[in-house]
């Protein structure tokens, strides 16, 4: 499902948040001055869908590139081929550096939706506008602030907090309890005014609900964590779909078992996104012509493909194999080959550049969420198996039972669970750095690694454009 902002052409402004290699005195003339574009709705609305843009990951590697920090760390995927081949094998082996381009996409890219979004909010002022209009986008702002402000947290932990054009561009990092804080006010002003419904990949009460929710999973505060996801299921909005594959599918794009997706536009001005077109060869075959595909190549484990239920549904969007043009059958499974289907080729896409939209918190994820953390509180429970048993029931394998499970082994099916569940949507890393294992499995993977590795760093270009920024410890 699109969205009108995707049609703006994107003009990008140095406000000396991040990249600017050096600092300059001499005033500077823009046209985002309150006497020009700042004064109108128009204006506003499009700063702030240029703010969306950012927040969406939308473009080439800025898209792909959070799939793949999450999912090749922790072992759930790998991958060959192409000029991205070396960027891949630091993520598998643990041996990524401070100069990696994907990892500094990402911060790149939060920040420049956080610059945009808080252009808007210091203008908001400027002009005559009317109540609701004010508040309708600083609440948005709110969110779109909390959302890559939680993302950055995720990725490299505490990080310098800008909350308005003026701020000094050269400031350090902020403490623990003062990004944790700015994380949760922002979310909990969003919750308080965003609307249940609104356009498709704009804010929503249940979108910030589920971020929120997911922050608080990943920093074990398990109570809160729990209470947001009843809040979610109290809403009465989302549901799970009868079919999983139809949660994915571009005909049910928009689809009510999604809190929060990002929307991908194949012609659009830099909101494609590019994942299938990383995943298949270039023999594989593509059902419409204009299907394009790079030299690099997505691949599955044989033991996760095979620890799936025969009868999963979930499985079924798995390639195992296939036959080429010319005929040949090339086995994946069998070869740690397989692979990950979840995104289906779009009819409209532009070469390599597909406009699938992208689920980012579902439904389910909430529910095993809810399970997870109730089980964290007090063990194992009849409210925690159903909620699983929620899951498991779409996916057609049989249902769990209360008796026999302890705390421990109740943790770990719940993490296996996950795994089937929300296999390639970038929960993997997140996931086993929770429950303690990410670090434990990469060593038994062989790799040589430490804890220091739970965080990214900070990207080189950013020390080197500010001096007071100190780099995560163990880069």
């Amino acid at each position: 499902m699109k969205t009108h902002f995707h049609k703006i052409i994107l003009a990008l402004f140095c406000l000396g948040i991040v990249s600017c290699e050096d600092r300059l005195d001499e005033e500077v003339f823009s046209q985002l001055a309150p006497t020009n574009l700042l004064i109108t709705e128009e204006g506003i609305n499009s700063l702030l869908n240029a703010a969306y843009t950012w927040g969406h990951r939308s473009g080439g590697d800025t898209s792909w590139s959070p799939y793949y920090m999450a999912s090749m760390p922790a072992g759930e995927v790998w991958g060959a081929g192409g000029g991205i081949e070396s960027l891949w094998q630091a993520l598998i082996d643990h041996t990524w550096d401070s100069n990696h381009s994907q990892i500094r996409t990402q911060w790149v890219g939060y920040y420049r939706c956080i610059r945009d979004a808080n252009i808007v909010l210091d203008n908001l002022d400027n002009a005559n506008f009317s109540a609701e209009f004010r508040q309708t986008k600083e609440t948005e702002v709110h969110f779109l602030r909390g959302w890559a402000y939680a993302e950055l947290y995720n990725l490299f932990g505490v990080v310098p907090l800008y909350t308005s054009p003026s701020d000094d561009p050269l400031l350090p990092r902020a403490t623990e309890a003062e990004v944790q804080a700015f994380i949760e006010q922002e979310l909990n002003l969003a919750i308080s005014a965003l609307p249940v419904e609104n356009e498709f990949g704009r804010g929503t009460r249940g979108a910030a609900l589920g971020i929120l929710a997911k922050y608080y999973l990943n920093r074990r505060q398990w109570q809160e964590a729990a209470d947001l996801c009843q809040q979610i299921v109290n809403l009465g909005v989302y549901q799970l779909l009868p079919d999983y594959a139809q949660v994915f599918s571009i005909a049910n794009e928009g689809n009510n078992e999604l809190l929060w997706a990002l929307p991908k536009d194949a012609a659009g001005v830099g909101t494609f996104q590019q994942l299938n077109a990383l995943i298949f060869p270039p023999d594989f075959p593509r059902p419409f012509p204009n299907n394009g595909v790079f030299a690099a190549r997505t691949y599955l484990f044989d033991d996760f493909v095979n620890s799936f239920d025969m009868n999963d549904a979930r499985r079924n969007l798995i390639i195992t194999e296939y036959t080429t043009g010319g005929g040949e059958v090339v086995l994946g499974l069998g070869n740690d080959q397989s692979f990950p289907f979840k995104i289906e080729w779009d009819p409209a896409s532009v070469g390599a550049r597909a406009g699938n939209d992208i689920p980012i918190i579902r439904y389910a994820d909430i529910l095993l969420s809810r399970a997870e953390a109730l089980n964290e509180l007090s063990g194992p429970s009849a409210e925690a198996i159903d909620l699983i048993n929620q899951v498991r029931a779409r996916a057609g394998i049989p249902l769990l039972a209360l008796g026999g499970f302890t705390q421990e082994s109740l943790r770990q099916a719940i993490l296996q669970e996950r795994e089937w569940e929300l296999w390639f949507e970038g929960k993997a890393r997140e996931d086993q750095i929770r429950q303690g294992v990410f670090i434990e499995r990469a060593l038994a993977r062989g790799k040589i690694t430490a804890d220091f590795r739970m965080l990214y760093p900070i990207p080189e270009t950013e020390l080197a454009a500010n001096p007071v920024l100190e780099q995560n410890p163990g880069y």
